[in-house]
């Protein structure tokens, strides 16, 4: 079996595991928050200060982790986060106590952060520029089934099951294959697939701002905190508000929003397709179709927020609008993550990355905090949901900038 083909499964199937955790909670918010005595107030602590917490907190420490990826080794590094990350998801499931619970959350979120540096690190060096948008979809195809499968097996199994079993399902399988990795993974050599770049490392706090006189990467930045905030408001209310505000049943409502999923995954793939052709026609090309699409994605989005109330005949509209959602909305994801990797040197790529997620962390926790307790308070959860999905409008504008940045910083082939 070819090597990196080896390494790259590997790191498809343990970000499959890791992701999954990541919207376990959202189906069952209800029955969490009555479990704990806290029903009253569970947007407040379950729907918004956690989530706050688990990005902030994961996405600070995973800056700490994408400097010592450039500096360490990311095979050893990655086992060590893997390991992190999935005992306090295994943990979550046997809380006793709201603080114990929220403590194991938080905790599981170091994990989730802390392996997208050194995943797109190691990537980088195993693909070269041609080749990355598609590998890097293929992960990303990995981490997405695993937020929809882990979304989807939680909102069925919840009502016959509780809402503890998913939480130790999807963590016990990547204590096995973090092993297998750690045991059978050679690492590759910094920097092997991109040439003509001298050895530059992060020593300072100069050549850490110096990240940001590219300006691909403060435009990356920037719409990966617009472009979660949605992602993060409705992974952890929408389904909640079809049950309790529209009147849909619980499965139904978490099927139609796993389908969105699906459908982002199917968009992923197409993206990184499409975006893999115009990359090689014309690398401005590629920035241009990622922001017309998720700008496109807000229309059916506002359709599927302002469904009517219930009925049979609704519930084929909402399928409608679910899944034209998530066929346009994720086009991106997998070819902001290339044009990171070929605006930036192979040896400054852990610390880009961590920057990145941090970016994106901020927007999936402020995001569901502000709106959650803030907009949805005084505007009601319709309007602010609304709110959300207009962040996605500016994301896109702000890729389309990169339609003058990426062509002369890339450094790609």
């Amino acid at each position: 079996m070819n090597k990196r083909f080896f390494i790259t499964l590997q790191i498809g199937l343990i970000s499959f595991f890791m992701f999954a955790d990541q919207n376990l909670m959202g189906p069952n918010l209800t029955l969490i928050a009555e479990d704990f005595d806290i029903t009253d107030v569970k947007d407040q602590y379950l729907g918004g200060l956690i989530p706050l917490v688990f990005w902030i907190l994961g996405g600070s420490v995973a800056l700490l982790i994408g400097y010592c990826t450039d500096l360490m080794s990311r095979k050893y590094l990655f086992a060590l986060i893997v390991f992190i990350g999935e005992i306090p998801c295994l943990l979550s499931g046997f809380a006793d106590t709201y603080t114990e619970f929220f403590i194991m959350r938080v905790l599981t979120g170091i994990g989730i952060g802390g392996i997208i540096p050194l995943t797109y690190s190691l990537l980088g060096d195993l693909y070269s520029a041609n080749e990355r948008i598609k590998v890097v979809t293929l992960v990303g195809l990995a981490s997405g089934m695993g937020i929809a499968i882990g979304q989807l097996a939680a909102g069925m199994m919840g009502d016959s099951f509780g809402w503890r079993i998913p939480f130790i399902l999807f963590a016990v399988p990547n204590f096995f294959l973090g092993t297998v990795f750690l045991l059978t993974v050679k690492e590759p050599k910094r920097g092997q697939m991109d040439q003509n770049v001298k050895s530059f490392r992060i020593s300072d706090f100069k050549d850490f701002l110096s990240l940001f006189k590219i300006k691909t990467n403060l435009l990356v930045f920037l719409q990966g905190i617009f472009g979660t905030i949605p992602w993060g408001v409705f992974s952890i209310f929408i389904i909640d508000y079809f049950v309790v505000d529209k009147g849909y049943l619980r499965p139904t409502a978490t099927l139609v929003i796993t389908l969105v999923g699906g459908m982002a995954l199917i968009s992923s793939l197409i993206g990184g397709f499409v975006g893999n052709k115009l990359y090689k026609k014309n690398p401005k090309y590629l920035p241009l179709f990622c922001g017309m699409s998720t700008i496109l994605g807000v229309v059916p989005t506002a359709f599927l927020i302002n469904a009517p109330m219930h009925t049979n005949q609704n519930e084929t509209m909402l399928i409608v609008y679910a899944a034209c959602t998530g066929l346009l909305i994720a086009m991106t994801a997998p070819n902001m993550k290339a044009i990171l990797m070929n605006v930036n040197s192979p040896f400054s790529r852990g610390t880009v990355f961590s920057l990145y997620n941090f970016a994106d962390d901020l927007g999936r926790g402020f995001g569901p905090f502000i709106i959650g307790n803030i907009l949805i308070f005084y505007l009601g959860r319709n309007i602010a949901f609304n709110i959300a999905n207009a962040f996605w409008f500016i994301c896109g504008c702000l890729i389309l900038l990169m339609f003058w940045t990426f062509p002369k910083e890339n450094r790609g082939e």
